[in-house]
């Protein structure tokens, strides 16, 4: 079932009878194949063993020692077992190394997928739902084969029956589905842990479906998710109190105002639609907050609760752009799940999209329930209530490999080894940061650009991944340009690497008479091949998950640097967005020849009306603006309330040329 490798010191002069591969330790990159490892003494230094308990796994170590060597005591610890070179035991050392390895190996994966593999294992045959019954239907044409030399046969043996109850139920948590998800909750430190498989839009209507009926008052982040919106106000039909959101000149969006979580002001807006219940100790069936903004603002949970959890029978943090705060030691105060609660405490709900950075499929989510400290108390809702409004939300035939995926990413987090990986995480993206600060001119990093006087960048790494205050938005300083925060209420993400580019003046957030979109840079990161999660007016945003490593980074600084070089020369656009400007000209030429009256003159206006209010245009979509003179055509494109370029292409009717002008930015 498992084909981990063992790694051996070529010093050993044991003879070992395995069936498994057996590897050098010097060859060894990682040690996630790696099942058991055996070091002569000559290898046995502190440092080799240190390596290896560093990575996180508890993979066994077996020395090998002749009869006059002594271990250091400092490594005797971390030792399994002390194997004899003299002895003749070299088949006893052999049972024992292979039980040992099968032992690591069985711990090593969680409930669900363990139980998958084994099922998928017995290769029963199938004459039950799904109809493809492994891969003998998608054989039947040269499409389904290649469909499974694509995928690989593994995702449709693993679509297994629903019918059989080997696998437990998932619907109703039994088995082995039952056991995957209290494992998660230890790893997630919740009471109780819902897997759900068709995103964080369903997981949301799931909590607001089981705590909010019609009456019920809900306080409301403006910034929260549609999923939020459909299951609250429309399926639950509660009564909203809506809470504003900031947005800075950047075009990111933030967390709300400190004034807002005012029980004073609270009270002033419930008394605006339903005076009834200005005067209730906790007036709020449920507060909804998004802990972790797309822009990568996240909010101080325990500042949250601290301050409406009085008011509030149940708060849900939308984590769906988090998740990972918990295992960030400077983030521990961003965690919901990490609260000390009581009593008088509000019920936490916490849902995360474990596929946005995390290590889940597409879809995949997970609810976190943690109330059971208000277990004995009326507002609290019990698991029959709330798995009613999960089964309406969930499918019949739920696809086991999204499961079993939620059940590895809390095996991959768990017993420190999440730790391990975000903290690595958070490193690298200091670096990436460091460098772009030392290699471009015009995009920079969005964090503080000094602290205690001492520019960002100046600092340890190390000194930077453990304190809080160079990820803080201080409401004293202008470099963010939100307005209305309160002191240690939001910090950045530092697995979101915010980027700007130039256009805003950082200290008014006004526009400066000249600048690069981040559109512009986003669109030349995509046609050459780097994948920016996306841009806003003048921020671009890059998602950092363990699957980042350094060379990721330097690829994406090196087209960064390529980029402003571009600029700095004023390419020219059919050079630079060669996809783009092939757009461009074709929806120029469809314009030209549709002249039909009337047609061009709904979209003819001013460049310089357009500049002037350009900060006016609405948000939606883009607007595309053709300029007819004579026999002269200009397009002009705005995107997100900016003006990429003016002029873009010039379209000669006459002679059915294109004059293609330098650009200019602004």
């Amino acid at each position: 079932m498992y084909d981990f490798r063992i790694a051996i010191s070529e010093n050993v002069a044991i003879q070992f009878e395995t069936n498994r591969e057996i590897i050098s330790i010097n060859k060894i990159r990682d040690f996630s194949e790696i099942a058991a490892i055996v070091l002569s003494y000559e290898d046995l230094s502190m440092q080799r063993v240190s390596d290896i308990v560093k990575s996180g796994l508890d993979i066994p170590i077996f020395a090998v020692v002749k009869n006059n060597d002594e271990i250091d005591e400092s490594i005797l610890p971390s030792l399994t077992g002390v194997f004899s070179e003299c002895s003749k035991s070299a088949s006893s050392y052999s049972t024992q190394l292979e039980a040992f390895a099968k032992k690591y190996e069985d711990e090593l994966f969680p409930p669900f997928f363990k139980t998958l593999t084994q099922y998928i294992s017995k290769g029963n045959i199938t004459l039950a739902c799904p109809g493809h019954q492994g891969i003998d239907f998608l054989c039947k044409h040269p499409a389904g084969k290649k469909f499974i030399d694509f995928l690989g046969e593994n995702i449709f043996l693993a679509d297994v029956p629903h019918a059989d109850p080997i696998l437990g139920v998932v619907l109703t948590h039994e088995g082995a589905p039952d056991a995957a998800q209290q494992h998660a909750a230890k790893v997630f430190n919740s009471d109780k842990t819902y897997f759900v498989l068709n995103g964080t839009s369903a997981a949301n209507k799931v909590v607001t479906n089981a705590l909010l009926a019609p009456g019920d008052l809900v306080l409301f982040d403006r910034n929260n998710h549609k999923s939020c919106y459909h299951g609250a106000l429309i399926q639950a039909g509660a009564t909203p109190i809506y809470l504003e959101a900031a947005r800075n000149s950047f075009g990111l969006i933030g967390g709300i105002p400190e004034h807002c979580f005012d029980e004073g002001y609270l009270r002033q807006l419930i008394g605006k639609v339903s005076s009834d219940k200005v005067n209730i100790k906790r007036p709020f069936r449920l507060a909804i907050i998004q802990a972790g903004t797309y822009d990568g603002s996240v909010y101080n949970a325990r500042s949250v609760v601290d301050k409406i959890g009085h008011l509030c029978d149940y708060i849900l943090f939308d984590s769906a752009w988090v998740g990972y705060e918990q295992f960030i030691p400077f983030m521990k105060d961003c965690s919901p799940l990490l609260l000390d609660l009581n009593e008088n405490s509000p019920g936490i709900i916490v849902t995360q999209s474990v596929h946005k950075q995390q290590a889940g499929f597409s879809q995949t989510s997970q609810i976190h329930k943690k109330d059971e400290h208000i277990k004995l108390q009326s507002r609290y809702c019990e698991h029959r209530r709330f798995n009613h409004a999960f089964m309406l939300h969930a499918s019949t035939s739920p696809f086991y490999p999204l499961f079993a995926a939620l059940d590895i990413n809390a095996k991959i987090h768990s017993n420190g080894y999440g730790e391990k990986m975000w903290g690595e995480c958070v490193r690298i993206g200091i670096e990436a940061r460091k460098l772009i600060f030392s290699s471009c001119k015009l995009v920079k990093p969005f964090v503080p650009p000094f602290v205690d006087n001492k520019p960002w960048q100046s600092y340890d790494t190390n000194t930077i991944a453990s304190d809080s205050r160079f990820f803080s938005f201080d409401p004293d300083e202008k470099w963010h340009t939100f307005e209305g925060y309160g002191k240690s209420q939001y910090s950045l993400d530092p697995c979101k690497l915010l980027l700007t580019t130039p256009g805003i003046d950082s200290e008014t957030g006004q526009y400066e008479k000249s600048g690069v979109p981040a559109i512009f840079l986003a669109n030349y990161l995509r046609e050459n091949g780097v994948i920016p999660e996306k841009s806003e007016l003048n921020s671009i945003v890059f998602l950092l998950t363990p699957a980042v490593n350094n060379a990721k980074i330097q690829h994406l600084i090196s087209k960064i640097i390529q980029f402003e070089k571009h600029v700095e020369q004023d390419s020219m656009i059919s050079e630079v967005l060669p996809a783009i400007y092939t757009l461009w000209i074709s929806r120029c030429i469809a314009a030209a020849r549709e002249r039909i009256p009337g047609s061009i003159e709904n979209y003819v206006t001013g460049v310089s009306e357009c500049s002037q209010q350009r900060s006016n245009l609405k948000d939606d979509g883009y607007i595309i603006v053709i300029l007819a003179n004579a026999e002269v055509i200009q397009l002009v494109v705005f995107v997100r309330k900016c003006m990429i370029f003016t002029p873009a292409i010039i379209y000669n009717i006459s002679n059915k040329k294109y004059l293609k002008s330098v650009t200019s930015l602004v």
